[in-house]
């Protein structure tokens, strides 16, 4: 594996980046994160990230040191865990040219679907090949994926390094290397030594585990989390939606967060042939936008505010939260959970930009995981869904509608979706 063999695109404020044309490879068992690592060890990648509900995937790239400096995040991953459900597929239009090919089914990354291309031209009949290997595939539009995956980099989509064979050498071994490159060392080591010892200064001493403390908070307080009163905002809204109005009926809706507020989307089609783009846009509520958008379709868009908080300004929950979930899965149709992937922050560097070792006092480090989550079922049930004291970052909320489906607890013609990614400290 080469490093340049992948395309990043930085949000506008530089502080993250999205990692576009991952190896993949499939993954099956318990332990994914750790199948994805040593996988991406032996293609000598430098990034690794694992996921998926149903199905798991693991992705990996060799990444430049230049690129490094921001929070890399993959954007295939983002990609599927926004579509966990059926075989999905589209191009996006990247800058500089390139045309980005991506697929998914049940939330987890095809192989050889998070591909470059120089020309549109190139990427469709990629995308055609594609689709004519996996017919279940259906097609999406590619339009406006870049500013959603941009808008809401989810935690679990975050590319990990992948460690060095060093550490994981036994320990005389290291010792040999360390003791022969020290002898081999010692006789230009004297001469510097001797020749800058008159101009030598006492150093002051380095608090590793403040530096780590501080390291530590900087990055929690980068991953943002929602509140319950956030979620129940977003929901309370799609309350709001007509299943049918002035001869336009509902197909389905969708809220994602950004930095400051969810941006929500309602399509309609037009059932009745009097029916007009203004008699939707006047029937609309206050403060919310009628676009035009086919002879037969019509949006609403609206925002709610919730942005949210930082992890760092919240405990993160100890004990198991599974006992929570259960209390609640009768009223949904489908609960899913993906595995746990462990979560560590950046090594601080030293004056000299080398990376800090890990600290040796107990608690400075904390042993933070992330797990994605799905719940799919009636719109109703999300209204009274209790979710208070997990940590949670939302990616979507997604309603669509089931005609002719018989109400039952877990049951209804309005069914939603709501997916994100959960934090348990161990």
């Amino acid at each position: 594996m080469q490093p340049g063999n992948v395309h990043i695109v930085a949000r506008d404020d530089a502080r993250q980046s999205l990692v576009f044309g991952l190896t993949w490879f499939a993954l099956v068992g318990s332990h994914i994160a750790p199948m994805a690592r040593a996988r991406a060890r032996q293609l000598r990648a430098t990034h690794y990230v694992a996921g998926g509900l149903r199905a798991a995937a693991g992705g990996c790239a060799r990444i430049g040191r230049q690129a490094r400096r921001a929070p890399l995040y993959a954007a295939a991953q983002a990609y599927a865990h926004l579509h966990p459900d059926g075989a999905v597929a589209c191009v996006v239009a990247l800058p500089e040219g390139h045309h980005w090919l991506v697929a998914a089914q049940d939330g987890a990354v095809l192989a050889r679907a998070d591909r470059l291309y120089a020309s549109a031209d190139a990427a469709h009949l990629a995308l055609h090949e594609l689709c004519e290997l996996r017919p279940e595939l259906q097609v999406l539009d590619g339009a406006d994926v870049l500013a959603r995956l941009q808008q809401a980099l989810d935690p679990a989509s975050r590319l990990l390094a992948v460690d060095t064979r060093w550490g994981g050498l036994p320990w005389p071994v290291r010792a040999f290397a360390v003791g022969l490159t020290g002898v081999l060392a010692a006789p230009q080591l004297w001469h510097y030594v001797a020749a800058g010892r008159e101009s030598e200064r006492p150093t002051a001493a380095i608090d590793t585990d403040a530096i780590w403390r501080e390291a530590v908070h900087a990055w929690r307080a980068g991953l943002r989390v929602h509140t319950p009163a956030d979620l129940h905002r977003v929901v309370r809204s799609l309350y709001d939606l007509p299943l049918a109005v002035k001869g336009w009926r509902l197909q389905r809706a969708q809220c994602v967060p950004d930095a400051a507020a969810w941006r929500c989307a309602a399509h309609f089609e037009r059932v009745l042939p009097q029916a007009t783009h203004d008699d939707l846009a006047g029937a609309a509520p206050a403060g919310w936008q009628a676009r035009f958008e086919a002879l037969g379709l019509s949006t609403w868009h609206w925002q709610v505010p919730g942005a949210g908080m930082s992890l760092a300004s919240l405990p993160v929950r100890q004990r198991a939260f599974i006992s929570d979930l259960q209390r609640v899965a009768l009223a949904f149709t489908d609960v899913q959970l993906g595995p746990l992937v462990p979560l560590a922050p950046p090594a601080p560097r030293d004056a000299g930009g080398l990376p800090l070792p890990p600290p040796d006092t107990p608690g400075v480090l904390p042993q933070l995981r992330s797990r994605t989550v799905s719940l799919s079922g009636p719109l109703r049930s999300f209204g009274v869904l209790a979710w208070d004291g997990v940590p949670t970052f939302w990616s979507s909320i997604s309603l669509r509608l089931e005609p002719g489906r018989s109400a039952a607890l877990a049951a209804s013609v309005v069914v939603a979706q709501l997916q994100g990614t959960l934090y348990e400290q161990h």
